[in-house]
């Protein structure tokens, strides 16, 4: 299937990536009926259902000013965003991933041909788009990268480098293009922050209590993450029993730390492995793991914000 007009080379590039998979569907509107005491069919004024084009089965019901932006719309304003940029497209790669049957959508285009540093530091750029159409998520897309020798996906903390948008009658995807026709010069930006976190010394207090806000392990206050040592917050129930809390520590201990030192930037790089390629908590959710990610991601960003006064 052929995902946008093919009128230049990048069009082509784009379009040989082939069809949008779980995500290429449409949803159309009904109304939402019930039957009431009198056995009488009844309309909710204020309310549609969602439902798929190819299963006729229902991904939301929403309210009457819900603008549908359907997942190949939003895919198809990324692609024309990379198309009508100066962007190199050469090797570019798209992985897209639904979650909550189809409700949700998320894909992501790695761009190797726009990569910086080298070796282990070597990062690519990515350009990313989520949808729902359970209220979950509005449409979104954002710049990012990829760490090119773990995979681990960095998000930017450079609000200039997402733009997102209520699914309301004002929902206009044409902004999200122009608002990111940049990409290049965020990511170099974003790069530059980079290098900084790698020439930041931190301690493992300072470790410890980033992951436990990542983590959501309030015991971890600011006074009690300075004033004790990390082995003797590892023996507290509220710590040990946070599986989040103890899988961050280990991969910075086990893994980061060793390669990176102890650095900004072997804080960051636990974050976003942990992000990346971690399992769902628990086994039943795995199935929407796609979700999960991204707000990981959300964490990590705003957790990494505290990187931000470290390497001041």
């Amino acid at each position: 299937m052929s995902n946008v007009i093919a009128i230049n080379k990048t069009y082509d590039v784009l379009n040989n990536l082939g069809d949008y998979g779980a995500a290429g569907f449409n949803v159309y509107t009904r109304p939402v009926k019930f039957i009431d005491a009198n056995d009488e069919i009844q309309v909710v004024p204020n309310k549609k259902v969602l439902v798929r084009d190819d299963n006729n089965e229902s991904v939301g019901i929403v309210g009457q000013s819900y603008e549908v932006a359907q997942h190949p719309d939003a895919f198809r304003t990324v692609e024309r965003i990379i198309s009508n940029s100066d962007l190199d497209t050469t090797g570019v790669t798209r992985d897209i991933q639904v979650s909550h049957d189809g409700a949700r959508a998320y894909a992501v285009y790695t761009l190797p041909a726009h990569s910086v540093g080298q070796g282990k530091e070597e990062t690519a750029l990515q350009i990313s788009t989520r949808n729902s159409f359970d209220g979950s998520w509005c449409f979104h897309v954002e710049v990012g990268a990829v760490r090119m020798i773990c995979l681990n996906g960095q998000v930017f903390l450079d609000s200039f480098a997402m733009f997102k948008a209520r699914h309301t009658a004002g929902l206009n995807m044409d902004h999200a293009a122009r608002k990111l026709s940049k990409a290049i010069d965020v990511y170099q930006n974003e790069s530059e922050r980079w290098i900084r976190w790698q020439n930041t010394s931190v301690t493992d207090n300072q470790a410890f209590k980033t992951f436990a806000d990542v983590a959501g392990c309030k015991f971890v206050t600011p006074v009690k993450a300075m004033t004790s040592t990390v082995e003797s917050l590892l023996l507290e129930p509220e710590v040990y029993r946070n599986r989040t809390l103890m899988n961050l520590w280990t991969q910075y201990t086990n893994d980061e730390r060793k390669a990176l030192g102890s650095t900004a930037w072997a804080i960051y790089n636990t974050m976003t492995h942990w992000a990346t390629h971690a399992s769902a908590t628990k086994s039943t959710a795995q199935k929407n793991i796609a979700a999960i990610q991204v707000a990981r991601q959300d964490k990590v960003r705003q957790a990494s914000k505290n990187l931000l006064t470290l390497a001041a």
